[in-house]
């Protein structure tokens, strides 16, 4: 900011955006508010853009937890206080000065500012202020400079967030490939040389990349040039470009960067692995482990929960007479002096590293330092869809008995959102974020919400022949809640109950097609559960299940 007042460049106003951003917001609609915000007071200074988050949302950062003091009527900002305290003190002036306030915790500040031409000449004005949020204090506290005001403008539907630490890289990455970002997806931003394609279950590979003898599972992405090995799987992750992952690797929610090397027999779970890192064969890689750039573990090692690993240690591990400034390598010399080097493996360059904050640890606080890391990278289902507090933690349905009057309660709701949405033909997001409002408030399962949302589809249709059409409305969402193989079997399951309580078992074999070909559901799911189906439904589908057979059979001797 000092230095565009030096340059005297901006001669208007300008949006002022951080580096570290992921948006799809329209940036002419925050101007044109700013636009209206001066019109109505010539005082006005900056307008912030402010984005509706619960608080606990995995894309609200510990620094974006504030209390935004307002003026309900014209938006105006009269307080933003840090949420990361045990009280809040607000002068008593701010009261008598105001007959109205809100005051909201369900706003997270996406540094996206538009600022009069003026605004860098007085963050200039101030030496004592370093950063924006300190200026935007200054601005509405300072007695100073009380002439000046500032306005906030609240993002509802478009996508705003920062990457400004591990758990938010993870959120953020995970909408992107999910499309809540939308234009900003993988097969968008493909580069020149190679074309990322979308398959379904949050899926991209590009066209140099087969792995016909790995197993890709949901929310993944392979980048270009990249190897995988037999008998892998790779789940919830992204993969950097020219990477080497060999056999029997198992790889969930991690980020692999460029160039990375995993060896056989390897399990990496909830870790970042930064470019040119290798791990040897036989290796775990725990929840929360970082492994930084060119550094090599292993093998046959299981890293600790939250192990962070560099090739240079913090200066104050490190004997600088062991470190040669002159070498284009910047490596230490000799890694083996450092702490912890000996659980890294034989074969392993780069020492564990500790903050200066880490340093002074006991081992409670480590334990408590790791168990941090680790959680940074477990993302609440019910967060992936809208912003809401979640009331679980684990992604896959977990089957439960709620009340019968919740059971009713939550299942009346849900038909009254499928059927009017229907009707009017709501946007499918919207009438997601009704059924996901609907699980919170009665505090159903992700099981019992799937469950009662298939029994709402089956009963919205009274003729089998009228399923289509339907499907095709609903099926988006119900492939976003239905992404893995457990959460297929609830769906299945409960169109075996359907079908058996409603003597509907003849439309069994219909239904399932048509779900089928939506991509609702997977050939494999189908034919597990099919083997362990009633008997009359067993019948009344076996044409289907013999048609899936042969063209799964075919699939795999065209792949041979």
């Amino acid at each position: 900011m000092r230095e565009l007042a030096d340059e005297g460049s901006i001669r208007g106003p300008f949006i002022l955006v951080t580096g570290d951003l992921i948006s799809n917001m329209d940036l002419r609609a925050a101007m044109e508010v700013h636009q209206k915000n001066k019109e109505k007071d010539k005082e006005a200074i900056m307008t912030c853009i402010l984005k509706k988050t619960m608080p606990g949302h995995p894309t609200r950062g510990l620094e974006d937890d504030v209390v935004v003091c307002l003026n309900p009527d014209t938006n105006r900002l009269l307080r933003l206080t840090n949420a990361n305290t045990k009280r809040f003190d607000y002068d008593l002036d701010l009261f008598n000065s105001h007959d109205v306030m809100d005051f909201r915790y369900d706003l997270m500040n996406t540094y996206v500012i538009v600022c009069e031409a003026h605004v860098p000449t007085r963050f200039s004005d101030h030496f004592d202020i370093q950063d924006m949020d300190s200026f935007i204090k200054g601005i509405i506290i300072d007695e100073e400079m009380s002439n000046e005001t500032i306005y906030i403008h609240i993002l509802e539907h478009n996508y705003a967030a920062r990457v400004s630490n591990l758990r938010t890289y993870a959120s953020i990455s995970h909408d992107i490939i999910n499309r809540w970002t939308y234009p900003i997806v993988p097969d968008n931003n493909s580069p020149p040389d190679d074309q990322y394609i979308y398959r379904q279950r949050g899926i991209y590979l590009p066209n140099s990349v087969r792995p016909y003898k790995a197993v890709i599972h949901q929310n993944t992405i392979v980048g270009t040039e990249t190897t995988i090995d037999r008998n892998t799987e790779i789940s919830d992750s992204v993969i950097g470009r020219k990477c080497e992952i060999g056999a029997n690797v198992k790889i969930t929610n991690s980020y692999i960067w460029d160039e990375v090397t995993v060896k056989n027999d390897c399990v990496i779970d909830s870790a970042v692995l930064c470019s040119g890192a290798t791990v040897k064969q036989g290796t775990t890689v725990s929840g929360g482990c970082i492994l930084s750039y060119d550094t090599v573990v292993g093998p046959d090692v299981v890293l600790k929960s939250g192990t962070r690993i560099t090739v240079a240690g913090p200066r104050h591990m490190r004997n600088d007479s062991e470190c040669s400034n002159d070498s284009e390598d910047t490596r230490c010399s000799d890694p083996d002096n450092y702490s912890e080097t000996d659980a890294l493996g034989p074969d392993h360059w780069g020492v564990v590293y500790c903050s200066d904050e880490d340093g002074d640890g006991s081992d409670d606080e480590e334990s408590e330092r790791m168990e941090f890391n680790r959680k940074w990278f477990v993302r609440d289902p019910d967060f992936a869809e809208i912003d809401e507090i979640s009331d679980s933690s684990d992604s896959t349905p977990v089957p439960s008995d709620p009340e019968p009057d919740v059971e009713v309660g939550f299942y009346a709701e849900v038909c009254d959102s499928f059927k009017s949405g229907y009707a009017m033909q709501k946007d499918i997001d919207n009438i997601l974020i009704e059924v996901n409002a609907s699980k919170h408030a009665y505090n159903v399962s992700v099981s019992d919400q799937l469950m009662h949302s298939t029994r709402a589809l089956l009963e919205l249709c009274p003729e089998v022949k009228e399923f289509p059409r339907y499907v095709q409305y609903f099926g988006p969402m119900f492939m976003k809640l239905a992404k893995d193989r457990d959460s297929q079997m609830v769906i299945l399951d409960e169109i075996e109950t359907w079908a058996l309580e409603k003597s509907r078992v003849a439309d069994t074999q219909k239904i399932l097609h048509i779900l089928y070909n939506e991509d609702v559901l997977d050939e494999s799911n189908i034919l597990e559960w099919a083997e362990s189906c009633d008997e009359s439904i067993s019948k009344s589908i076996a044409k289907f299940v013999v048609w899936l057979r042969e063209a799964e059979e075919e699939t795999s001797s065209d792949s041979d």
